[in-house]
């Protein structure tokens, strides 16, 4: 039995990955502060704290941990708070990254897009999303003396997502309303949250480290999600240029990332149409 522990496990695809390995027979302590209700399934823990916190940290890093899962690292400050406390005591730390590490799109771009073992970082400066990434990757690959995977994954959708960018489309699919897009044929990648949290237990039994991208095979523009959409919904959406709201899912050009490296590893991705349909019907039902 390993003994698991996950900042950020909840909600969404964190939740998922918690009850996975529950039920798995891992056992699985979940840090929360109780905003959210957690999952419940035997073999699952809670341990009530603050992941910005270093008293919480220290408190964690008391115990050894076959595999930490860190879903809510956002800056180097707090990648800093994880190796000061668990230096010696964890097996593998698995962090959550993203595709916006790679701060200038592209086409298939692979993970030497972004080398974080040479990048910079700052512990005191403010960071936007992106940066804040990038410079979680450099201090935990810099710093750490753990082995560590940084997982890079593109948009996650799934019924569970509680920013609702699909269900943004599908509503305003039904209500008429226009789609704000620059350009409606640049593509993107995706992933579902139930493969996210799927990617994340693999990570843990593998043996990898390093950064390593996870998409679904497949990729869209914001003209194909909408087209899946009034598919199902049997609408005919319209599309501006400019206004208020505009898509959270259009970008201005090419953004996918190259998943090579994680399937040589043994690692086989849906295709993005084998879910994202299934999900859109669920999203139209429930807001038609």
């Amino acid at each position: 039995m390993r003994k698991v522990l996950i900042f950020g496990g909840t909600r969404y695809f964190g939740r998922r990955l918690a009850l996975r390995l529950a039920e798995s027979g891992d056992d699985v302590t979940i840090v929360t502060r109780g905003e959210h209700t957690p999952p419940v399934a035997k073999g699952l823990t809670f341990f009530k704290g603050d992941r910005t916190s270093s008293s919480t940290m220290k408190d964690l890093g008391s115990q050894n941990w076959d595999i930490i899962y860190d879903n809510i690292c956002f800056n180097p400050y707090q990648a800093k708070l994880a190796v000061d406390a668990f230096e010696g005591k964890v097996g593998r730390y698995i962090l959550t990254s993203t595709m916006s590490v790679y701060e200038n799109g592209g086409t298939k771009i692979s993970e030497r897009a972004y080398n974080p073992f040479p990048g910079k970082y700052d512990l005191e400066k403010e960071h936007d999303y992106g940066e804040g990434k990038r410079q979680a990757e450099s201090y935990f690959f810099q710093r750490a003396t753990f082995p560590v995977i940084a997982v890079r994954f593109p948009v996650v959708l799934g019924p569970d997502d509680y920013t609702e960018r699909l269900v943004f489309h599908v509503k305003r699919a039904l209500a008429g309303q226009p789609i704000i897009a620059e350009n409606l044929y640049a593509k993107m990648g995706y992933i579902s949250s139930y493969e996210a949290a799927a990617f994340l237990e693999w990570c843990g039994r593998s043996t990898m480290t390093g950064p390593i991208n996870a998409a679904s095979d497949g990729v869209l523009s914001i003209q194909d999600l909408m087209d899946k959409i009034d598919h199902v919904a049997e609408t005919t959406s319209r599309f501006e240029t400019t206004g208020e709201d505009s898509s959270p899912l259009a970008p201005e050009h090419d953004f996918y990332m190259d998943t090579t490296a994680a399937k040589q590893a043994g690692y086989l991705f849906q295709h993005v149409d084998d879910w994202l349909d299934r999900l859109i019907e669920e999203e139209v039902r429930n807001h038609k």
